[in-house]
């Protein structure tokens, strides 16, 4: 009896590591051109906004969208991260995409890219994801989900396994 209630404690530890919430409304082509606009970092970590977007960008290629644009970067902006989390650069970015005329437009929000305090230092990464339709400015699909890694795990690494999860969930035509 005494295994069997450390096995299902074991269990539910497990399953509590990952959370994922995501509500799809329509289903995207994914023939069409494709944009990760700048994410929001609600985190203290610096640049954790462009290390998600980055893994982002490469997620969507593994996923089978054949093309994504990636907005240019003036220089000056990768000196330092953003003093608005990051605002201005997705107000450019969607600026930026209409003018491109891309059909799908990936934005998000990092909520959490750390490692937890205390002995094991935990990875622990979690995000908010929108993908907008930019023809008519309509969110058409929306996931959270944050996950807490293992102490020999990199934040990175963690947030991809995140990232990859909820993009796996974007319904494709």
């Amino acid at each position: 009896m005494k295994r069997l209630l450390l096995l299902f404690a074991g269990l539910l530890a497990l399953t509590a590591c990952t959370t994922l919430h995501q509500g799809v409304r329509e289903s995207a082509a994914p023939d069409t051109v494709w944009t990760v606009l700048p994410f929001i970092n609600n985190t203290e970590t610096p640049f954790a906004a462009e290390r998600a977007e980055a893994i982002s960008t490469a997620l969507l290629y593994a996923r089978g969208i054949q093309q994504v644009a990636v907005m240019p970067v003036e220089p000056s902006a990768e000196a330092e991260p953003p003093v608005d989390r990051g605002l201005k650069r997705r107000q450019d970015g969607v600026a930026w995409a209409k003018k491109q005329q891309i059909r799908y437009a990936l934005q998000g929000t990092v909520t959490e890219w750390r490692y937890k305090v205390g002995l094991d230092g935990e990875p622990v990464a979690g995000f908010t994801l929108q993908l907008i339709d930019l023809q008519n400015d309509k969110v058409i699909w929306t996931g959270s989900s944050g996950k807490s890694g293992w102490s020999r795990e990199a934040v990175s690494a963690v947030a991809q396994q995140v990232l990859e999860k909820l993009i796996a969930t974007i319904e494709l035509r």
